[in-house]
């Protein structure tokens, strides 16, 4: 008796253009969860208090690693229908040690609360809109850094 699944007239086919959505879907959903997780991990917390945890600074390196390698995976033409989101800084983007800790932290501080805000609010723009439209719960982003005073 063979198993239903695996009969070929029976099995799932993804097309080239399917496997593309599928993609675009995942580097969206990717760079909009880290976004959403830095926001958490940023929230009502001054610089000090960001760095001075190292469970937070570090959720907070990885989310933007995520970011970062979600953005240089996404093709050109998807980057192309958000122009308000800078990929050009995403591309760009390392942090080296190079160096001063300070000068990293002010880097990674000025990312938390410029650039992951803007990335956050286009590509949530942009998922809404390849929904049809439709303002989705899915599409919404959650959690926003707060801009704290330094």
């Amino acid at each position: 008796m063979s198993h239903p699944l695996s009969r070929q007239d029976t099995a799932p086919s993804l097309r080239p253009r399917d496997c593309a959505n599928v993609l675009r879907g995942a580097l969206l959903g990717n760079i909009q969860d880290a976004a959403e997780a830095i926001g958490r991990c940023a929230a009502n917390r001054d610089r000090e208090t960001l760095f001075a945890l190292p469970a937070l600074r570090e959720e907070v390196m990885t989310s933007l690693d995520i970011m970062r390698e979600s953005a240089l995976a996404l093709p050109e033409a998807d980057k192309a229908d958000m122009p308000d989101v800078p990929w050009a800084r995403w591309e760009a983007m390392h942090f080296s040690h190079a160096g001063s800790a300070r000068e990293r932290r002010n880097q990674v501080w000025s990312v938390i609360h410029e650039l992951v805000p803007t990335t956050l609010q286009g590509v949530s723009r942009y998922r809404g809109l390849l929904c049809d439209g439709r303002d989705t719960e899915a599409s919404r982003p959650r959690t926003a850094p707060a801009r704290q005073a330094s």
